[in-house]
Formats: C-alpha cells, structure tokens, sequence
C-alpha cells in the first residue's frame, strides 16, 4: 500500500553566516549551497530509505530552480508527479548561524499549489495513507487541498478502508485560518509537530498538557518533537503519554531533522511496529540527518 506525500519539493540554498543580521547590519559568507529539499521531499525521502511504498505529489514549475529539481529528483529515481507550465518554482534560502540556528526565507511559487486534477492517475485503492504540510495551508488552493483529503477519507470509510491522514502544521501553523484548522482536524490526523508548534497551538506550556489537549482535538495520536530531550507521544487508545529518549548527535544542521523524524514514524507503522518502537526509531534517524549539511540522506 502506498503513502501520498503531499507537498513542496524545492532548492534548499543553504547560506552559513555568523550570525543572524539585523537591520542595517552586513554578514560574511562562504557562499551558498544548493540541495534539493521541501517538507514533502524531506518526508519522502525517508520513506525511501525505509523501503516504503510512497508517491511523491509535488508539483514542479519552470525556470532555474524546477530545472535542478527535476535534475535532482531523477537521481533519486523518483518520478516527477505533474508539471506547471504557467508559473516558475520557488525556492528557500536557509540562513545557518554559528550555533546551527537556522531561519527561512521562502518563495512559495509553483511546487505549494493543488490540483486535483494531478491526482487523477492515482488508484486509491493502493493507498492507505496521506501525509500533508501545513506550509501548503497558506496558498490559495488549501481549502481545496483539505476538502479533497475529507472525500477521499469518507470514500475509504464506505468502502471499509482505513485511509491514515499524518499532518505536520509547521512553524507557521498560527497563519492558518482557524476556520481551516477545524476542517483538518475533521481528518483525525496524527499531528506530528515540535514543541514550540505544540505549546503554540495549545497555547500550553507543559509537553504532557500540550499533547493530551491535542489528542482530544484531533481524537487522534500525537507526535512531538522535543529537542535533545528527544521525543514525546500521546497515544489515543491508551489517552496516556509516554517520553522517547533522544540520541547524541555531533550537530551541523537542524534542517529537515523534523520531515526525517516524521516519514520514518510513517513507515515504521505501516511495517506493524508500535508507536514507541516507531519513534525511537525516528529519533535515531533524525540524529544521522542532524550531522549533515542536507536536509536528508
């Protein structure tokens, strides 16, 4: 059965500075680096490694960035899904300071749109999963996006399938319309978010809180994120929490760590294994991604 990947696949132009500038401030650097990246090919990626069955749904536009886009998803040897003639790619230029902070600047262009369309050569019958980016909640095809996950959810329901639905709400999860929220949350999505993400949408300072809050919105497990301290789950079936110890990693660079995390959760589940089991497993993985200058391996 295979996992849909729905999101942005884009150039990561990763820039090491210093320090963070402020305004009216110059910072050195050594140059830029370009790798390919975006939540959805982050996510897909460790799908990949995992040796899980997966369609990467990004869409891919023109110009200078979709050309090394493509160049690079072919090495990968992973099709390109739909194509935008009419608008170019963008891209996202990663800042690194000294300390491995990292902070984004994005160009949302051609690979953040839906269509569904795009996903008329799909058999959902061979699905039983979906993965969605709350980066994606920003554009102006999201309501879309959203009602077509809910179809294609009910569909499986009438039918006797179980259709899993995982979403990430990102660090811009405050910018999605609340009205929107609600409707994502009809999914019954396993959130897999940080904590910062948590205790931002909970408006919660405690991990243990934070979870259980999301767990009763949801009706649904929870993934979080939590550092060094490495992870932390809330279980539905169980309605109890549980700490996943973190792995010792030599930090480069955090980027992609979070995307890493999550489709080694997604495969690890699908392969029977618990949630804890499929974590633990996770928090090994996004330790490797953390001492390499790419978002994956």
């Amino acid at each position: 059965m295979q996992t849909l990947v729905i999101g942005s696949t884009c150039v990561d132009i990763i820039i090491r500075v210093p320090f963070f500038p402020e305004q009216g401030q110059d910072v050195n650097t050594d140059g830029a680096k370009w790798s390919l990246g975006g939540t959805a090919f982050n996510v897909a990626k460790a799908l990949q490694k995992e040796k899980s069955d997966f369609i990467l749904c990004s869409p891919v536009g023109t110009g200078v960035y979709a050309n090394f886009v493509e160049e690079e998803l072919a090495k990968n040897k992973i099709p390109l899904f739909a194509k935008i003639k009419s608008q170019e790619n963008g891209a996202c230029w990663c800042l690194v300071n000294a300390k491995n902070e990292h902070a984004f600047i994005c160009a949302h262009k051609a690979e953040y749109l839906f269509d569904e369309k795009f996903y008329k050569k799909i058999n959902f019958k061979e699905v039983d999963t979906i993965y969605f980016c709350g980066l994606e909640m920003e554009e102006k095809t999201s309501e879309a996006e959203v009602d077509f996950m809910l179809r294609k959810k009910e569909e499986a329901q009438k039918e006797g399938r179980e259709l899993k639905i995982f979403f990430d709400p990102s660090a811009r999860i405050l910018k999605i319309k609340k009205s929107l929220l609600k409707k994502i949350f009809k999914l019954n999505p396993i959130l897999h978010l940080n904590q910062k993400e948590a205790f931002e949408l909970t408006g919660l300072d405690s991990v243990p809180k934070a979870a259980e809050a999301l767990c009763k919105i949801t009706k649904n497990d929870v993934i979080m994120t939590t550092g060094k301290n490495g992870s932390y789950i809330f279980e539905k079936e169980k309605m109890a929490g549980k700490k996943i110890p973190g792995v010792k990693a030599k930090v480069v660079n955090t980027i992609g760590c979070g995307d890493a995390h999550l489709g080694v959760c997604v495969a690890r589940l699908k392969k029977g294994k618990s949630l804890e089991d499929a974590v633990l497993a996770a928090n090994k993985y996004a330790a490797k991604i953390a001492e390499t200058e790419k978002a994956s391996l």
